[in-house]
């Protein structure tokens, strides 16, 4: 009889079969499958998570910064009367090639076409000293002499001042202010000195003048403070904010931001109570009525998702047939217009270019204006 030894160690070293080595590759198949599926979910929920905190971020300071602008609205003419407040401002400025007008508004909602974003254009003073108007009683092209009951106090050389007769009105820049009436100011051209001794140029005035018999004087400050801010959004995802009235370049404030909608709060009570009692798109026959305005930025997050959120995955392309599980970005002025993300009209759920694939942010506010309310009697 043969030993049983050297069979037994035989075996000990043959090592693993071919079916064995095949169920071991499978299962570190699957585990390698599932081990990168855990992955890919957590990167994606990472990525979803980081691109919706760039829009929120976005969202926020673009708001802020709007908000602030518009507080300050009409600051410097927020006592205008209804004949004047809403009157084409007749301008002139040296660094522009000819005359140029703009409305006496504090807030001019300019709408977009077929829910395209709206642009606002804020305009305020910034003078150091009480935002009060002055009547002047004798008139030239050049020069204003106050009334004896008023005064031109504040009004300094260098400064922007608005003339106002009823609905006539210009925009002049003050060159001298030491007649020994202590009640004329000058507006006229060339060199002067401003009031911080420095040699300069008068820059808004005509050289034809502007003239009217008598009226208001609303005062602005430095000539270099005022603004007239056009807010907007370029190339369907930046708002931006320029200063017009100095041909500033456009500044940048928040990206992502795909629309931007307004509408006007109207105090329409009479006597005044100061409450909106109505909202409106369209611009107030009797701007003075005008107490708020109600603004809403929509930010798109740059995250696409494989699969379409699941609040906007039943919206078909037209609004008007929405089930009732399709939540459509909206705001308390109505819903947003839902474009491509090349701005082409939403006609192709599910393409690559479809707004359905991406998350949003709905940023809205109420902004009293401050310089309307206080500066209108009752």
């Amino acid at each position: 009889m043969k030993p049983l030894g050297p069979r037994i160690r035989n075996r000990q070293i043959t090592g693993f079969s071919l079916v064995e080595v095949l169920v071991g590759m499978a299962i570190a198949l699957i585990g390698i499958v599932i081990m990168f599926q855990v992955m890919e979910n957590a990167d994606t929920r990472k990525r979803t998570t980081a691109a919706g905190g760039d829009a929120q971020v976005s969202g926020s300071i673009a708001m802020y910064n709007l908000e602030r602008d518009i507080r300050l609205a009409g600051n410097g003419f927020g006592s205008a009367s209804a004949a004047t407040m809403g009157c084409n401002i007749n301008a002139y400025d040296t660094a522009r090639a000819a005359t140029f007008t703009f409305p006496l508004a504090p807030v001019l909602i300019v709408n977009g076409a077929a829910g395209a974003p709206d642009q606002l254009v804020v305009l305020y003073g910034n003078s150091a000293s009480a935002p009060i108007d002055q009547s002047f009683s004798i008139s030239t092209t050049t020069s204003k002499k106050m009334a004896s009951t008023s005064s031109r106090g504040g009004l300094r050389r260098g400064d922007l001042v608005l003339v106002t007769s009823g609905a006539t009105c210009g925009m002049v820049e003050i060159t001298d202010n030491t007649d020994i009436d202590q009640l004329t100011v000058n507006h006229a051209t060339g060199n002067y000195t401003n009031a911080l001794g420095l040699a300069t140029i008068a820059r808004f005035n005509d050289p034809a003048g502007f003239s009217t018999a008598s009226g208001l004087v609303f005062h602005l400050g430095n000539r270099d403070l005022p603004r007239r801010n056009i807010w907007q959004i370029v190339n369907r995802r930046t708002l931006t904010v320029t200063d017009d009235l100095h041909l500033g370049a456009a500044a940048e404030i928040g990206e992502g931001i795909i629309n931007l909608q307004a509408q006007y709060g109207l105090d329409t009570t009479s006597p005044r109570d100061y409450i909106v009692d109505t909202w409106q798109t369209a611009a107030p026959a009797n701007w003075t009525q005008l107490v708020a305005v109600r603004v809403a930025l929509l930010a798109r997050s740059q995250q696409y998702e494989k699969a379409a959120i699941p609040n906007y995955a039943t919206c078909p392309v037209d609004p008007a047939t929405d089930p009732a599980t399709c939540q459509r970005p909206a705001w308390a002025g109505g819903i947003f217009t839902m474009l491509n993300l090349d701005g082409t009209a939403d006609t192709n759920p599910d393409s690559v270019d479809d707004w359905r694939h991406y998350r949003y942010r709905i940023y809205e506010t109420t902004i009293p204006l401050r310089n309307m309310i206080w500066g209108t009697a009752p």
